[in-house]
């Protein structure tokens, strides 16, 4: 296995002066973000040919107060190698008819705004008529996602009526235009929505609104994550799967649901500390950090991923700056997580309460020296992981009793398809809790044969 001492630290502080917060159980949208593309596990294998000497060490950080603007919609689409065409028409006075026309809008978020191009990413199919490329970016479902969480999660019930709802209004017209491809009348829709935004930040009522809230809920963290992903590592997600398959160093994300899931059965919140142990482009550290504001650390051996992670962090931060989001206090360290016991992470590792352990595709030898930097942990730390630590077959006994193993109390739990990215079929993980009090008994039963 690859031991590369590389160690860059990227981390976002929490500022505790911006702190809009999104109530976490009552955003009403009930759509979750388009997924991401489906990367798969690849058989190439790309090694890190630097030597010992060239792997130096660097340390950068980025903060809410320090963030650069956003990578607009406009910017990453003008740059895409896919192919978009304009989505609506526009009525042509001149020729008394209507004709097909690039157009480019600015949406009002809680805390910035964004340039979106109507246009959308098309592909041909077997008749070889052109039709939605819907494994790409689509910025027009961007924007009109993105007008709903503002609408379902920013404002009150009262001013959510200066929208209109799905059968008169504002948000009435943005469907009703972007069905009938018509670009003067979504233009104006969307134009009408900047108004109704700009006023109420303007009386300060939308930013009352926000502090009075906590943290986003799962619905609106798996948008603005899309939103990141798409703007920073979407272009290089074939590249990220040059990796031997079923190696150590092989790349496979876990999706926002089962990352949700994982949330909820180990009881993660704002004062938990929590680690990624091969975080890969850190999806899971942000998706964590974001929804429970908790301290949370990811860790990566490869570099492409963990540059996509710096890339996503520095992101990550303009959006939630955007969305009036606390970020949440986040660290990725590009490095091995073998290492952590002799590196400056050891302490963060010695009060981590949940460590996530994607070993799905680990050898024994490596599983075995996860485990063994488990007897450092504190009583009562959860692990989640792929794959048990804990042979079925395991029992503690005068032989086994000093093995990290003894101290695992493990459930094991299923999850379903579209959980992870290298398969779409259903599985199963583990949830293993630090309890040194097995060991009780027996070192009772020495005691008193001691005793004898």
């Amino acid at each position: 296995m690859n031991t590369a001492t590389v160690s860059r630290t990227d981390s976002i502080l929490e500022n505790k002066s911006t702190l809009l917060k999104s109530e976490s159980d009552s955003n009403r949208v009930n759509m979750t973000a388009a997924p991401a593309t489906k990367r798969r596990l690849s058989t190439e294998h790309v090694p890190d040919k630097r030597s010992k000497s060239e792997q130096t060490t660097t340390t950068a950080s980025a903060s809410p107060n320090k963030s650069k603007m956003m990578v607009s919609s406009e910017r990453i689409v003008k740059a895409s190698e896919t192919t978009y065409r304009p989505y609506f028409t526009l009525q042509n006075v001149t020729n008394n008819g209507s004709e097909e026309k690039e157009l480019t809008v600015t949406l009002e978020y809680p805390g910035d705004s964004e340039r979106f191009l109507l246009v959308w990413p098309v592909v041909k199919n077997g008749s070889h008529q052109e039709e939605e490329d819907k494994d790409e970016y689509n910025p027009i479902t961007d924007l009109v996602r993105t007008v709903y969480f503002i609408y379902d999660c920013y404002l009150t019930p009262e001013q959510q009526k200066l929208l209109g709802d799905e059968s008169h209004g504002i948000l009435r017209n943005l469907n009703k235009y972007r069905n009938r491809r018509n670009g003067d009348g979504f233009v104006q829709a969307v134009q009408d929505f900047n108004k109704v935004i700009l006023d109420l930040k303007a009386k300060g009522e939308l930013s009352k609104n926000a502090k009075a809230l906590k943290h986003p809920g799962y619905d609106l963290t798996c948008h603005i994550l899309y939103q990141v992903y798409s703007r920073t590592v979407a272009r290089q997600a074939e590249a990220l799967n040059n990796y031997q398959a079923f190696s150590n160093n092989v790349y496979g994300e876990i999706n926002p649901v089962l990352i949700n899931e994982f949330i909820s059965k180990t009881n993660i919140n704002s004062h938990s500390v929590f680690m990624d142990m091969g975080c890969g482009i850190g999806n899971v550290v942000l998706q964590v950090a974001a929804q429970t504001g908790c301290e949370a650390y990811g860790i990566e051996i490869m570099d492409l991923p963990c540059k996509c992670a710096k890339r996503q962090l520095k992101e990550y931060a303009a959006r939630m700056k955007a969305w009036r989001l606390p970020t949440g206090k986040i660290h990725f360290r590009h490095g091995d997580f073998l290492d952590v016991g002799t590196s400056d992470l050891y302490a963060t590792l010695k009060r981590a309460d949940v460590l996530l352990v994607n070993n799905y595709a680990f050898d024994w030898q490596t599983n075995h020296s996860l485990a063994q930097l488990f007897l450092d942990l504190k009583e009562g730390t959860k692990i989640i992981s792929l794959k048990s630590f804990v042979p079925k077959s395991h029992k503690i006994n005068q032989r086994t009793f000093h093995m990290p193993e003894s101290i695992l109390r493990v459930e094991e739990f299923e999850y379903f398809s579209e959980a992870v990215s290298w398969t779409n079929n259903g599985g199963t993980y583990y949830v293993a809790t630090i309890d040194r009090s097995r060991l009780k008994p027996f070192y009772d039963g020495m005691y008193r044969r001691s005793q004898r």
